[in-house]
């Protein structure tokens, strides 16, 4: 994965996170995203409405390109999870460990890019419009809320095009 390449790292494996950001911060990002497992669940996508993902919908119960969901997904979580009571001491320790990793990672090309890269908007375009794959997310998203289709086969749909868009990259 080429940092030259922005289409390249938008959507990331758990492999290439780990490889572009560190262990310590995939470490948290995975124990994080444990909790957010049950936490999600209850809050049904606030962090997802609140950074404007045009993945998201309320059919789906979790994110639908969740296995290669963009690295400011991965680390982005809510005061609700990170205010969580059941997260342990120890985790509560990792939590604070990554962000020399991640500043180091930062350095090595990714720039504060990070926390402006998907998902966002440029003006009134999609950060998908440079992918070339706005138009086919809002149709899926959209018969989905129509109930035109399923959330599993939405999901499908969606996750053809992740993996379309990781291959043309």
């Amino acid at each position: 994965m080429s940092p030259e390449n922005p289409k390249a790292r938008i959507f990331l494996s758990d492999a290439e996170f780990e490889a572009a950001f560190g262990a310590q911060a995939a470490e948290a990002t995975r124990m994080l995203s444990k909790h957010a497992a049950t936490v999600c669940r209850d809050c049904g996508g606030e962090c997802c409405r609140r950074i404007k993902c045009e993945f998201y919908s309320e059919q789906f119960g979790s994110c639908p390109i969740f296995e290669y969901r963009p690295a400011k997904c991965r680390l982005y979580f809510c005061e609700r999870i990170l205010e969580n009571k059941a997260l342990s001491k120890r985790e509560r320790d990792i939590l604070n460990q990554p962000a020399r990793e991640l500043s180091d990672a930062l350095k090595r090309g990714w720039g504060i890019g990070i926390f402006i890269e998907p998902p966002v908007r440029v003006g009134d375009k999609s950060w998908l419009t440079s992918l070339g794959i706005d138009s086919e997310v809002n149709a899926v998203v959209d018969l989905l809320g129509k109930g035109a289709i399923d959330a599993e086969s939405a999901r499908s749909v969606l996750q053809g095009l992740v993996l379309r868009c990781r291959r043309d990259a």
